[in-house]
C-alpha cells in the first residue's frame, strides 16, 4: 500500500512529460513565418552520399486536403508512406498545421524531413495570395470542369514557389544541394524498391549527357518528364497565343540546380500573371510548362519512354504492340518511368525484377505476352524534341515577357 502513492506520482511525471512533448510538437506547427516547420531525422542523406557521391540531393513536395480531392485520404496516405517511408534522400514538405502529424507518420524512422506549415491553404502562398476570385473565374472555362476546382488549381500552380523556396529556407539554416527537385506527394503507388533516389551519380551522368546535347551548361539545365510531343499545328504557335493545353510535359517531377529552379519559378509566375490578365486559362500547370517549353527549348531536357527512335527499343517487338508489355519492357505505369530511368543500375536490376513478377495491369498483359526487362532509354534535347513534329528548320518564338526577381527572391 505505500508503494501506491509513488506509482501515482511516476504515472503523473510520465503523464506530464508526454504532454509537454506534445505542445512542443504542436507550437512548432503553429509557429510564425519564421519558424513553421519541424526538422525530423539525423540527415542520413548527407552522411551516407559523401562515400558514394559529393553531390546534394533535396526532393520538394506537398500535400493539402482539398474540399474536393482527386483521391481520397487514405489513398493519399498510402501513396506517401511509399513515398517518405524507404527514400532517404533529404526531404522538404509543405502541408497545413493538422496534415503535419500524417506527414511525419508516413517518414521512415531517423530519416531527414523538414515539415513546413507555414501556409494552411496553397492560397495563402505568395504568387498566389488573393487569387480565389480569380482562379473560380478560370474554372468556368475549364474543359475538364467537371472533376477539377479551384483549389486543385492552386496546388499545381504553386510548385514553382514551394521549390525555389524550400532551398531559400534551407540555405538559411545552413542547407545547401546542388540539385533539388519537385517530386508530387502522390507519385510513388506501386510496389518499388528505390531509396537513395534520384542516385546523385545518375543525376550527374544525365545532366552531362543534357548538356551535351542541348549545349547549355549543366548548372543552367531544367529537366522535365514529358508523355509525348505536342502536335504539328503547334508550329506556327507564337508567345501571345498563350498556354498549350495538350499532353505534353508531366508535372509530376522537375528540378534542377537551385539556380535554375530560381530562374523557373521567375520565369513561370512571370508568364503566369501575363496569361491570367488576359483571360487565358493557366488553372492546369501543364499548360503553362508546355507554352514554356516552345520558347526556351535549349535549356530544357527531358525523358522520354515511348520514344519510338530510342536505340534502348532495338530487339524489341516493337511492330507487333500487342506481343509486349510496355514499349520498352516491363516497366510499370509510363508516367513513373523517370523513377526507375533516376535510378542507379543496381536499383534498376532489382525495380526490373519486381516488374517482371508483378502485372500492373492483368487485363492488358495476358500470359502470352513477352516478359522482357526494363530498358534505359537516352536523354533527349527539348529543341530535338520539337522539330520532329515542326520540322529541323524549326525555330523557337520570340520571348518579350519579363521575367524580375520576386518578391520572396530578394
Amino acid at each position: 500500500m505505500a508503494r501506491l502513492p509513488r506509482l501515482l506520482l511516476r504515472r503523473r511525471i510520465l503523464t506530464a512529460a508526454f504532454a509537454f512533448v506534445n505542445l512542443f510538437l504542436l507550437l512548432n506547427y503553429m509557429l510564425p513565418r519564421h519558424r513553421s516547420y519541424f526538422r525530423h531525422g539525423r540527415g542520413l542523406q548527407q552522411d551516407s552520399m559523401q562515400k558514394q557521391s559529393d553531390k546534394r540531393i533535396l526532393i520538394v513536395s506537398s500535400m493539402f486536403m482539398l474540399n474536393k480531392s482527386k483521391h481520397s485520404p487514405e489513398g493519399y496516405h498510402d501513396w506517401l508512406t511509399r513515398f517518405l517511408g524507404p527514400i532517404t534522400t533529404e526531404v522538404y514538405f509543405y502541408t497545413s498545421p493538422d496534415f503535419a502529424s500524417t506527414v511525419l507518420s508516413a517518414r521512415g524512422k531517423g530519416l531527414p524531413l523538414t515539415i513546413d506549415t507555414t501556409y494552411n491553404s496553397v492560397f495563402d502562398v505568395p504568387p498566389l495570395k488573393g487569387r480565389e476570385a480569380d482562379y473560380e473565374a478560370l474554372h468556368k472555362i475549364d474543359r475538364e470542369h467537371w472533376y477539377h476546382s479551384a483549389e486543385l488549381y492552386a496546388v499545381w500552380n504553386a510548385k514553382p514557389f514551394f521549390l525555389d523556396n524550400a532551398v531559400r529556407v534551407m540555405e538559411e539554416r545552413g542547407f545547401t544541394f546542388d540539385y533539388v527537385f519537385w517530386s508530387d506527394g502522390g507519385s510513388f503507388r506501386e510496389i518499388a524498391v528505390y531509396k537513395d533516389w534520384p542516385s546523385p551519380e545518375r543525376v550527374e551522368e544525365v545532366w552531362k549527357e543534357g548538356s551535351r546535347l542541348t549545349g547549355t551548361p549543366m548548372e543552367d539545365l531544367l529537366f522535365y518528364p514529358m508523355c509525348g510531343p505536342p502536335d504539328e499545328k503547334y508550329r506556327t504557335w507564337k508567345e501571345s497565343d498563350g498556354p498549350i493545353d495538350t499532353d505534353f510535359s508531366e508535372g509530376s517531377f522537375f528540378g534542377g540546380t537551385p539556380k535554375t529552379v530560381a530562374w523557373w519559378a521567375r520565369t513561370f509566375y512571370a508568364y503566369h500573371d501575363h496569361y491570367l490578365k488576359q483571360g487565358l486559362f493557366v488553372g492546369k500547370d501543364q499548360t503553362v510548362f508546355n507554352a514554356l517549353f516552345l520558347l526556351f527549348p535549349e535549356r530544357i531536357f527531358t525523358v522520354w519512354m515511348s520514344d519510338e527512335q530510342s536505340p534502348a527499343r532495338d530487339g524489341l517487338l516493337h511492330y507487333a504492340p500487342s506481343m509486349t508489355r510496355g514499349t520498352l519492357g516491363s516497366c510499370g505505369p509510363e508516367w513513373f518511368y523517370y523513377q526507375y530511368w533516376l535510378s542507379d543500375p543496381r536499383t534498376q536490376a532489382e525495380q526490373q525484377d519486381v516488374w517482371l513478377t508483378h502485372d500492373r495491369e492483368p487485363e492488358q498483359a495476358r500470359w502470352w505476352k513477352i516478359r522482357t526487362p526494363c530498358r534505359v532509354t537516352n536523354p533527349l534535347a527539348m529543341l530535338d524534341v520539337l522539330q520532329r513534329p515542326f520540322g529541323d528548320n524549326w525555330k523557337p518564338p520570340r520571348a518579350t515577357i519579363p521575367t524580375p526577381r520576386l518578391q520572396w527572391q530578394t
